[in-house]
């Protein structure tokens, strides 16, 4: 791992004869667990979302899944050739358990990947080996490199999450290079979600304990999948069905197994009913926060969790 850009020199070389902490430029200690710098403890909020990746490591991953899955969403939030990522420095913001890191790494980017929670620890074993890759645990609003590094900057599944979408933004401007690209996606909001008992069930799982969270979460994908998937091919059923279940069921968006089908259901049931922030915007909300900063050029479409931007600095 490179950690040149915010570790110092003289620390970078005692990096391999200290398990427990090293210094960071400016004398603060930094831990290293597992192989992975520390710069930001784990939150209370972000609990369910490690323990949540590291159970379900390999669902996502397209070398697991034998899908594209994966590196059709990267390819939409980047709107390129993903062969034009070679040899580029690209930030991964929120990095669960590595799926959209796969891709990257595929494609020959120099990815430096983070995540809040322990998530990290997941990523690496579903990536470690990889000389381009550089995994730390850290906080979006204090990501721990200088100003103006990276080339592109990719935050997907994860703005909405965050503490404040504005302040998250505005340190992935700062670390990102005058004309590099931006790329995130954020919750939209639509009357579907006020129509439903989604929100009842998420405000009881949210405020559980994080490993009651988890069996509660699979006992619901139990009971309520096989009824999904006895009607998955009566469009009417599943419209109904959508309004009382507390699962994600994506038959038809995906292909994928029955098997394959309950294990995403599995992740994202836990996904939708755990996060401790959900931040819903419309379209508009979400172009007013954009102008807030003075980038070259964006647009926003729908895509990724809800809405997809893209940002030239």
């Amino acid at each position: 791992m490179d950690f040149d850009n915010f570790i110092s020199p003289s620390t970078r070389k005692k990096l391999y004869k200290r398990d427990d902490f090293l210094e960071s430029a400016d004398k603060e200690r930094i831990e290293i667990k597992n192989k992975i710098p520390r710069f930001a403890p784990d939150q209370k909020y972000a609990l369910a979302f490690g323990r949540q990746w590291k159970k379900y490591s390999k669902v996502q991953l397209d070398s697991f899944n034998q899908s594209t899955i994966s590196e059709e969403r990267v390819k939409v939030a980047l709107n390129c050739p993903l062969a034009s990522l070679k040899g580029l420095k690209v930030l991964e913001a929120g990095s669960g358990a590595g799926r959209f890191t796969e891709i990257l790494l595929k494609y020959g980017a120099i990815v430096y990947s983070f995540d809040l929670s322990e998530a990290v620890e997941a990523n690496l074993e579903n990536n470690h080996g990889n000389h381009d890759l550089t995994i730390f645990q850290a906080d979006i609003e204090k990501i721990p490199f200088r100003d103006n590094y990276f080339d592109v900057s990719l935050c997907l599944g994860v703005m909405q999450h965050t503490k404040n979408s504005f302040l998250s933004l505005k340190e992935l401007n700062r670390v990102t290079k005058k004309n590099g690209i931006i790329s995130f996606d954020h919750y939209q909001k639509h009357a579907g979600q006020y129509l439903s008992l989604y929100l009842i069930y998420w405000v009881i799982i949210k405020n559980l304990n994080s490993s009651t969270q988890l069996k509660v979460t699979e006992f619901l994908t139990k009971i309520f999948f096989p009824i999904h998937w006895f009607f998955r091919n009566f469009p009417l059923i599943q419209f109904l069905l959508r309004r009382i279940s507390p699962i994600s069921f994506y038959y038809g968006m995906f292909d994928l197994t029955k098997d394959q089908h309950m294990e995403v259901s599995m992740l994202d049931t836990h996904d939708k009913n755990t996060d401790y922030y959900k931040r819903m915007l419309s379209q508009s909300e979400l172009e007013k926060l954009i102008k807030k900063f003075n980038f070259k050029s964006y647009k926003v479409f729908k895509g990724g969790t809800g809405l997809q931007c893209i940002i030239t600095k």
